[in-house]
Formats: structure tokens, C-alpha cells, sequence
């Protein structure tokens, strides 16, 4: 089995970045490691419950998950109950994070580490390297993503990547008035 996790009190960037790396895993299933930030918790119930088969841990049997997906971080701390599929045996991690590099980090088989505003930039991009579809609402989530965590584009760690992946998603379908 193979699982999708974001950190605990997970964000915007965490949930698009979480339903990006799905596109790239379409087998692997959705699983938050706990609490969701309140704005996002009730959007999701708004807007994404019927969309997105979201698991609960306690659903989930985590001796039998083989691969870890984890997005918009390293840290095995920030993830819950999860980690302990970190022993499994033959366990594999593929990491997506944009989040600077500290002592204890976790390590994947791959690693997908940028310098830029919010994991869903580093996510779109591989979509849009790989010319994969996505609908206007995943272009909206995604945007959603990239815009929380670079502050509306103008924090110092925006970069020119951010601004390309939140072009893209415009092209894309994004709807701004759902994104601001």
C-alpha cells in the first residue's frame, strides 16, 4: 500500500501538494497524519469532501504501507502516527518539501528538494514537465497552495518559480476568486 501524508496541522500547501502528488501516485491513498489547520478543515468540508477519498489513520493497516509519499516536509516529528512505517520493513520514502534542511531529517529513495515558495510549485512544475492534465479545480487548489505560503506572492521566499507554476495554473483554469 502506499500513502500520501502531509504534516500535522497540515495547510494549504500541505493539501494541494498532497492532492498534486496523487496525480503523479494514482494509487496511493490520501491519509492527514492528525489536524488540519481550521481555514483548511473547513474548506475541506465545504468543498473537497465528496471530491477526495481522504483516510483515516485508524482505517489505515500502517504494517502493510510499502512506499510514503510525504509533502511540504522532512521532518518524521511532523508526521504523526505515521512515522512508524518508517521501520517497515523495504519501506520506501519519496520526499517533495521546499522547507530548508535541518538535523534529523527524513531521507527518501527520492528526494525532491527546491528553494522556492511552497511544495504545490514544486509539484505543478513536475505535472507541467510531464504534460499531465488537470482540471481547473485541482489548478485552483494548487494555486490555493502556492498563494498561502508565499504570502499572496510577495513573500521574500517567492521566487520565479512560484510565479511560473501560479501562470501555468491560470492557463489551467485556477479561479482567482476562490484563490484570494
Amino acid at each position: 500500500m502506499h500513502v500520501i501524508t502531509t504534516h500535522l496541522n497540515a495547510d494549504f500547501d500541505g493539501l494541494a501538494s498532497m492532492i498534486a502528488a496523487q496525480k503523479l501516485y494514482p494509487d496511493a491513498l490520501l491519509a492527514f497524519p492528525g489536524s488540519q489547520e481550521k481555514n483548511l478543515r473547513e474548506f475541506i468540508s465545504q468543498t473537497l469532501l465528496y471530491r477526495y477519498d481522504f483516510q483515516k489513520i485508524k482505517n489505515i493497516d500502517l504494517s502493510k504501507v510499502e512506499m510514503l509519499i510525504v509533502v511540504d516536509t522532512r521532518s518524521s516529528e511532523r508526521i504523526g502516527p505515521l512515522a512508524v512505517c518508517l521501520a517497515n520493513p523495504g519501506i520506501k520514502v519519496h520526499l517533495y518539501d521546499h522547507h530548508p534542511a535541518n538535523p534529523g531529517d527524513m531521507h527518501g529513495e527520492v528526494e525532491v528538494l527546491k528553494n522556492v515558495g511552497s511544495t504545490a510549485t514544486i509539484l505543478t512544475g513536475l505535472l507541467r514537465e510531464k504534460n499531465m492534465e488537470i482540471t481547473p479545480e485541482e489548478a485552483t487548489i494548487f494555486g490555493l497552495g502556492i498563494y498561502e505560503d508565499t504570502g499572496s506572492l510577495t513573500h521574500l521566499t517567492t521566487t520565479p518559480d512560484d510565479l511560473i507554476a501560479a501562470a501555468w495554473l491560470l492557463e489551467k483554469g485556477a479561479k482567482l476568486d476562490i484563490i484570494s
